[in-house]
């Protein structure tokens, strides 16, 4: 088991990756000791794929389940007080509860941000499984939904007791939903490590086969540069962790104005790096080589570069609703080359634009 901490000054927790960990869970949650009863969230679809590993997983905890929608559907106003309405319902007194995410990202997004407000605050433990929730999502503390005319605009910074990461739970993806995990994975490549950029590069074959040893040393390194970015930035008052928005700018605009239903979050952080990478070039931050080493990377897996899109409805999520538009201007992450990044505050709304026009 490869077991990787999060040196947090007040809510240090681990990361656990291991094969086949799941049959074990109950085990390493119990050792937690942070309450008697868990509500295990989760979505309709892995509730039915997994429903009898579900119930031997869980045997020996007390616990009662929790369906909800899969995707982004279950981040919405109506399934934050459907869920919050059945805790307040479903609760014995002398009984110290707890939430298990288990699911995707957008389980974990949800389940986490309930964590964070339900009686000021209850523990939660994130069980992710889709790739993207496994070296993303699940890892960081940020919680959230979403409103119409923003992702996670609605959300707290609130870090899970413990994070459980099993890829036998990979095996059940669909392709689409493996590369949407990829698309991540290729993030993190360009900010922070070059030589898993080449690794990416280099094993792509064995990486989309899903070889054991290859998946593993994926989500290990994914996880290693987000735990170090949390740390030295949990709440991104440094502007450290702001770097892990590389692509999510342009994307987040991208799927709101589909209404979070024609594209997939990977899909879109995959054209949103593109649209980063062609703005870092069009302000000279970054070479053509740089531009076609990303988009040869993202196209290796079958990851689109460009879509159709509404092109006044995605500038105003860009420059009016966007969490990172600060004082007339829009930050974003621009890249340098492989493995560096930058942040630059002060993105003029007509160079969004510019770029906008060309891409």
């Amino acid at each position: 088991m490869r077991i990787i901490r999060v040196n947090l000054k007040d809510d240090a927790y681990n990361i656990y990756i291991k094969y086949n960990l799941f049959t074990d869970i109950a085990k390493y949650i119990k050792n937690l000791n942070i309450g008697n009863f868990a509500y295990i969230l989760t979505s309709k679809k892995i509730y039915n794929l997994y429903k009898r590993e579900i119930a031997k997983s869980f045997d020996t905890i007390s616990h009662k389940i929790i369906t909800v929608p899969d995707g982004e559907k279950a981040k919405s106003k109506y399934w934050l007080f459907y869920v919050i309405d059945f805790l307040s319902k479903n609760e014995e007194l002398r009984k110290k509860i707890y939430i298990i995410c288990l699911g995707g990202g957008s389980v974990g997004d949800l389940g986490g941000f309930i964590a964070s407000i339900y009686k000021r605050g209850i523990p939660y433990i994130q069980v992710p499984t889709t790739l993207l929730s496994q070296i993303d999502a699940s890892i960081g503390g940020k919680t959230a939904i979403n409103l119409k005319y923003a992702k996670n605009i609605l959300g707290t910074f609130y870090q899970p007791k413990a994070v459980f990461i099993d890829p036998l739970f990979l095996q059940t993806l669909s392709k689409e939903q493996l590369i949407d995990g990829i698309s991540e994975a290729i993030k993190y490549a360009v900010i922070k490590n070059k030589k898993l950029f080449n690794f990416l590069c280099k094993n792509y074959q064995k990486i989309l086969d899903l070889n054991p040893e290859y998946i593993v040393q994926l989500i290990s390194e994914c996880v290693k540069i987000k735990a170090k970015v949390v740390e030295l930035d949990e709440k991104e008052k440094k502007g450290i962790r702001t770097i892990l928005n590389f692509g999510h700018t342009f994307a987040h605009a991208l799927e709101s104005s589909f209404s979070y239903k024609k594209i997939s979050h990977g899909k879109a952080v995959a054209i949103g790096m593109v649209f980063a990478a062609k703005l870092s070039y069009l302000l000279k931050k970054c070479t053509i080589d740089t531009l076609r080493q990303l988009l040869y990377v993202i196209k290796l897996y079958n990851l689109p570069t460009r879509i159709k899109f509404n092109f006044s409805s995605v500038y105003k999520s860009l420059v009016c609703y966007d969490k990172k538009f600060i004082s007339g201007n829009i930050r974003m992450v621009l890249i340098n080359k492989i493995g560096k990044v930058q942040i630059m505050e002060s993105v003029s709304p007509s160079k969004i634009k510019q770029c906008l026009i060309d891409f």
